[in-house]
Parts: C-alpha cells; sequence; structure tokens
C-alpha cells in the first residue's frame, strides 16, 4: 500500500540516525512493509517510528522488534480516525457546501475555498502529525485517544447534514417560487438532515445524513408524481 512512501519519508531522519551506509539501508529496508494507512494521518506514524529508531540507533534490546509490532498496530487505528475525520466528514460537508454556494452565486470562486478549507485542516495534522508522532513515542495511544478525533468528526458531519437540507430546500424553495410554503419545507428538510447528522455525531447510528438524504429525496419524488397525476 503505503510502505514505499511511508520508508521514502522516513528516509531523511534515517540519514541522520544511521552515518554507516549498510546500516542505514538495512533500516530503510525494515520500513518497505505494506502500511495500509489514512495519507493524512500516516504522519503521526512516521513521527512514532523515528522515535523508536532512535532507540534502535542506541542499541536499545528488543527495539526493532517493538517498532515492527507497535507500527502494525498503529496502522490501523491511523487508518480508521483518518477516514473517519477527512473521507466521511470533512470532504463531504466541504463538498456540499460548496457546490451549494458555486450553485447559488455561479462563481469558480467556491472551488477554490474548498481547496483552501479541505488542505487547511489536511496539512495541518500531517505537519503536526509528525512532531506528535515523535513527542509521544511509545505514549502514542494517548495521541490516539485524543477527544479531538470524534468531537472534529461529529461536528463536521452535523455541519454537513444540515448543508444538505439547506441545498435541497433551498432548490425547493426556488422551484416553488418561494413564499411561506417555500420556508417551511426548506426549514423542515434543513433541520430533518441536521437532527440526523446530530444524532449519528453524538451517540449513535440512528440515521446517518446520507440516509436521511435518501429518504427526503424518495419523499419529495412520491409527492411530485402523485401531485401530477391529481391535478390537471
Amino acid at each position: 500500500m503505503q510502505g514505499v512512501g511511508f520508508a521514502w519519508a522516513i528516509a531523511p531522519g534515517l540519514d541522520r540516525l544511521y552515518p554507516d551506509p549498510r546500516a542505514r539501508s538495512e533500516r530503510l529496508l525494515a520500513h518497505l512493509a505494506p502500511f495500509n494507512s489514512n495519507p493524512y494521518l500516516a504522519t503521526i506514524g512516521i513521527g512514532f517510528a523515528l522515535r523508536l529508531e532512535q532507540e534502535v540507533a542506541r542499541g536499545s534490546a528488543g527495539a526493532d522488534h517493538r517498532l515492527s509490532r507497535l507500527i502494525k498496530a498503529l496502522r490501523s487505528s491511523l487508518g480508521a480516525l483518518g477516514d473517519d475525520l477527512f473521507w466521511a466528514a470533512w470532504r463531504p460537508t466541504l463538498g456540499v457546501i460548496g457546490a451549494a454556494v458555486a450553485l447559488a452565486t455561479g462563481s469558480p470562486i467556491a472551488a477554490l475555498v474548498y481547496w483552501i478549507a479541505y488542505n487547511a485542516l489536511a496539512q495541518s495534522v500531517r505537519w503536526r502529525g509528525v512532531r506528535a508522532g515523535f513527542a509521544s513515542g511509545a505514549g502514542i495511544a494517548r495521541v490516539l485517544q485524543d477527544p479531538f478525533w470524534s468531537r472534529a468528526s461529529g461536528i463536521m458531519k452535523t455541519a454537513g447534514a444540515a448543508a444538505s437540507g439547506a441545498v435541497v430546500g433551498g432548490a425547493l424553495w426556488a422551484a416553488s417560487g418561494g413564499g411561506l410554503e417555500g420556508i417551511s419545507v426548506f426549514l423542515f428538510i434543513t433541520t430533518f438532515l441536521w437532527l440526523a447528522g446530530l444524532r449519528r455525531g453524538s451517540r449513535g447510528r440512528w440515521l446517518s445524513p446520507s440516509v436521511a438524504f435518501l429518504v427526503v429525496v424518495i419523499l419529495l419524488s412520491v409527492v411530485v408524481q402523485v401531485s401530477a397525476e391529481v391535478l390537471p
């Protein structure tokens, strides 16, 4: 998976720790094993690995085996946390908001804002991840148990649900020509999807934003179909 990239990223640190080319090559080969993780949180593993490589370079007994074992256990945790934060929360939330702004304004600036906002978090996590992983060392569990990960994901999923409701409700409002009925539909759908995301982000999987969005679309399709058959 990301083994080659992981080894390439860790190579500058190994250059400092192992002046002997043969020893450096052996340690570099040890990091070419598969490393399937989220690309943004993988830097935590890089910092952690460099911290333990210091122990290996100092000749600590069993440090190399401990490093190999902990890296294997770490990659799945980094993958789960990163996928939930970026793939399931941050990217879709920004995508919905960016699409809504682009449709409402007709301006390509929305795409630029999306790109800047996404990378503001992504690259910050990458940069700080190396420092956090190196500083924690064997205490890496404290970094993974930080409430920031769950809180950030919950907030972003809730915001994404609200944004989805705003998009659907706004489209119906515009299609109906505005008025009190359009405002009512807009507020209902926005609130419905927001509550779905809030519930999912806080205490469980009662109704995910994507499922709620699908339910609303199906109900609206039925209403439109029935109205077309009843009205002259």
